[in-house]
């Protein structure tokens, strides 16, 4: 026999029926356990299913090993040489790990690398434009470099004043 613990709720439901007396037995019915097929609260997907006949199996976690730069270096190095020195084969390089370099320290010394990138396009096109004399070429050659230096010193200025509000 359970006793029922709440005392005033047993004296709420006398006074309601006109009972003269209170009974503190247990007259509420006790509670009934959820089946296990209808409990997805505390059985696993590997319990309910095994449940239902089913059989999982379970595949162990694969680790990989993470890369370091030195194996990522090495492989890139390998990429970029043939392996046979007869051999025509087309060779795949990955220049992934150098640009991402390339972006870190562009990010630190506050460089914009696509006004960069289109200084060093002109900079080819008049290299290799046969309408230009050598003097004119190497002309605005020297003005795209200083172009070039002066992208490079603002962005360093910038860095640094990002650097001091820090």
């Amino acid at each position: 026999m359970m006793i029922n613990n709440n005392y005033a709720q047993q004296v709420a439901q006398a006074k309601s029926n006109n009972a003269l007396v209170v009974s503190f037995d247990n007259t509420t019915p006790a509670v009934q356990p959820i089946p296990g097929e209808k409990d997805t609260l505390t059985l696993s997907d590997k319990a309910l299913a095994m449940m239902n006949g089913n059989e999982i199996k379970e595949i162990a976690p694969t680790y990989l090993r993470p890369e370091s730069a030195r194996s990522l270096l090495a492989k890139s190095e390998t990429l970029n040489t043939t392996q046979d020195g007869d051999a025509k084969e087309d060779v795949v390089v990955d220049n992934r790990f150098s640009e991402i370099m390339q972006n870190i320290l562009d990010k630190r010394l506050g460089i914009d690398r696509e006004k960069l990138e289109e200084l060093e396009a002109l900079m080819e096109e008049i290299a290799n434009n046969e309408n230009m004399s050598p003097e004119e070429k190497e002309l605005a050659l020297e003005k795209l470099a200083k172009m070039r230096e002066k992208i490079i010193e603002e962005g360093r200025e910038i860095q640094k004043k990002i650097e001091q509000t820090d």
